[in-house]
């Protein structure tokens, strides 16, 4: 599914700490006694070092937050739900890996209750299948977004930079490591630098995603923005919170017009109406696509105020300005999420 682009998608977000927050480069300050022994990561942009926010550390707690949510909501329901668009005697993956699974005692797919023991890349590494649909098809939910060792993810995070980055910004804070037997000090003093300000801008690439990829992710961001969960070092110690300010989101149908109020590809076939979003599930209904098991009727109504525009070259484009333009979209989505977990 990754030879052909059908939607991609663009979500723009500022990032701003909210409280003290640490994502470490390392364990040591170095040589130089006069650096604290946890740093900041930091990288050179412009010719001058400052610190940033790495994007494999924004995905990682993304996507721990929708595996979160997906083990919370997965039922019995759901799995009937899904084995009505899969191959007879198919079998349905969990929303979500076990990430605790290893080699040694992993045998065979097993499901129910808390004895789910699932993992998609350990379980493709043993069948080595080169069937692209399988591998997809077979995959937990969220490792069909964010990808594993057989299958590419369809999301991309980038790296967050600051422009308004200030010295009094950056301070640094002293600890200990409490023993748990004796509650004495074990380790310590150490001090560490945290960052309390500033507005770090980022991008998320979406390609060709469901509208209950879409609607998923966005919960997960959600969380982030209301400080459900939080970036980096620390977390129990109160660093981590942030503040998030979501500036756009783009998609873009670089195979698709609009005639007679209608969504269209290029062969002039029909995917939805003018007025309402299209996921990846309305672009693969035929044969071809068939075996990748997506949702049938993938479209949601546009929310009021947005409309599709024509690309310049090809294809068409829809943009939500502003956190309430962007929220609208992912609330859109939300019927195709529930009815992914058989709401």
């Amino acid at each position: 599914m990754h030879k052909a682009t059908f939607l991609e998608g663009l979500i723009e977000l500022t990032i701003t700490p909210d409280g003290p927050i640490l994502i470490k480069a390392g364990e040591s300050g170095g040589a130089d006694p006069t650096r604290p022994d946890m740093e900041f990561v930091r990288t050179r942009r412009g010719g001058v070092s400052q610190v940033y926010l790495p994007g494999p550390s924004l995905k990682g707690v993304v996507r721990a937050q929708c595996e979160r949510i997906c083990r919370s909501l997965d039922s019995e329901e759901r799995y009937v739900q899904a084995q009505a668009r899969r191959p007879e005697g198919d079998f349905i993956p969990p929303l979500a890996d076990n990430p605790l699974v290893e080699k040694k005692e992993y045998d065979e797919y097993r499901r129910g209750g808390n004895a789910i023991k699932f993992s998609s890349s350990i379980y493709f590494e043993k069948l080595k299948s080169a069937d692209t649909a399988l591998v997809y098809r077979r995959s937990s939910f969220v490792s069909q977004i964010f990808g594993h060792t057989s299958l590419a993810g369809r999301v991309r995070f980038a790296d967050a930079y600051s422009d308004d980055l200030k010295e009094e910004y950056l301070e640094e804070r002293n600890g200990v490591a409490i023993d748990r037997i004796y509650g004495s000090v074990a380790v310590g003093p150490f001090n560490y630098e945290t960052l309390i300000g500033g507005n770090f801008k980022t991008k998320i690439n979406l390609k060709n995603i469901t509208l209950a990829q879409l609607g998923l992710l966005g919960l997960a961001l959600r969380d982030l923005a209301a400080g459900r969960i939080a970036l980096g070092f620390g977390k129990s110690r109160g660093l981590g919170r942030v503040k998030v300010n979501f500036d756009a989101l783009s998609l873009f149908y670089p195979t698709c017009f609009i005639q007679d109020a209608e969504l269209r590809l290029l062969n002039n076939q029909c995917v939805a109406k003018a007025d309402e979003l299209a996921g990846l599930g309305a672009f693969c209904t035929d044969e071809t696509y068939r075996a990748y098991g997506f949702p049938a009727g993938d479209t949601a109504p546009l929310p009021a105020g947005l409309a599709y525009q024509a690309d310049d070259f090809l294809g068409i484009h829809l943009r939500a300005v502003g956190d309430a333009a962007v929220k609208s979209v992912w609330r859109a989505c939300m019927p195709s999420w529930k009815r992914e977990i058989g709401l």
